[in-house]
């Protein structure tokens, strides 16, 4: 398994005045970044991106919307291409803040993405600074979400004070034979054609070995070559699910094209499993920063592990 260099961030911000704004704040967020981010690039000034001949080299394009290119060979089967980031947003469940509240927003860039953390910056310094996703707000540095908490950017001063680290995975601790995930933000997953409201480990697993081969594939070098991915599927499908405790987590979010409302239904909760888990805990350890389901450009599929021997 080769994976593309992660850099996982805390975007710290303060509310500058009254912040209304939904419990689960993942859409705003994203659909605001996603705004302000094309009306700072777009050469054109088309309404879509459809057509557009800056599709391969235009940030907006490359970050936001994740063409398919044709040089995409592993992506023949899939609609879109993984962003190379993925978005938690602030997880405070307040609909309501007063001004002088901080916020944490975690921003984990993934291999080209990395180095347009300056465009992220800039756009939602803007869009703190415009108050029309929820209220305004400021950023008041921008840390590493790792290790020393670096502090990579100030916002008082507007500048940078160091390069993003690059987060690497930790050596093997022994065998692995107990493993528990706790999903923090909503699981939405397909399993059989359907969205899954109990996932067993199996369904888990193997939604997460699909997105890291994809990232792989496309920001970290590798040549598409998907045996590694079908051993591990092969391993995962002997473990026991011991536990799975979910419940529904029901939300929407507005398409910004039609403004149509969308659910983005899934699912809270932890799930336990055992059996022979030391290959597969390195991907799960990866997975606490890249999550695993859909809407992970909105922070869904967030979760935590911890396992033991």
């Amino acid at each position: 398994m080769k994976l593309p260099a992660i850099s996982p961030l805390q975007f710290r911000l303060k509310t500058l005045g009254p912040f209304r704004v939904p419990e689960y704040k993942g859409s705003l967020f994203r659909g605001g970044f996603g705004h302000f981010f094309r009306d700072l690039i777009c050469v054109t000034r088309a309404p879509d991106c459809k057509g557009c001949p800056h599709l391969a080299t235009c940030p907006y394009s490359l970050i936001f919307e994740s063409p398919v290119l044709p040089e995409h060979a592993v992506l023949r089967k899939y609609p879109h291409a993984p962003h190379p980031f993925v978005l938690v947003p602030p997880l405070d469940p307040r609909t309501a803040l007063p001004p002088g509240v901080d916020l944490c927003m975690q921003v984990t860039l993934i291999g080209p993405g990395i180095a347009y953390l300056p465009h992220f910056i800039r756009v939602f310094d803007e869009l703190g600074a415009s108050g029309r996703y929820g209220g305004r707000f400021s950023i008041s540095a921008v840390t590493s979400a790792f290790g020393g908490r670096d502090v990579v950017y100030d916002g008082g001063t507007r500048r940078f004070l160091g390069s993003p680290m690059v987060w690497q995975l930790p050596p093997p601790n022994g065998p692995v034979q107990r493993l528990r995930l706790h999903f923090i933000t909503p699981l939405r997953m397909r399993t059989g054609g359907r969205y899954n409201d109990s996932p067993d480990f199996v369904a888990v697993t193997h939604a997460l070995l699909r997105r890291l081969h994809l990232l792989g594939a496309l920001y970290g070098g590798m040549d598409g070559d998907a045996r590694w991915m079908h051993s591990l599927m092969a391993q995962a499908d002997a473990v026991v699910t011991e536990r799975a405790d979910f419940r529904w987590y029901h939300w929407e979010r507005t398409s910004g094209r039609d403004r149509r409302r969308i659910a983005m239904d899934g699912v809270v909760g932890s799930l336990e499993a055992s059996g022979d888990l030391t290959a597969l805990a390195p991907c799960f350890r990866v997975g606490e920063w890249l999550h695993v389901g859909s809407g992970t450009s909105m922070g869904m599929g967030k979760y935590t592990m911890d396992y033991t021997s």
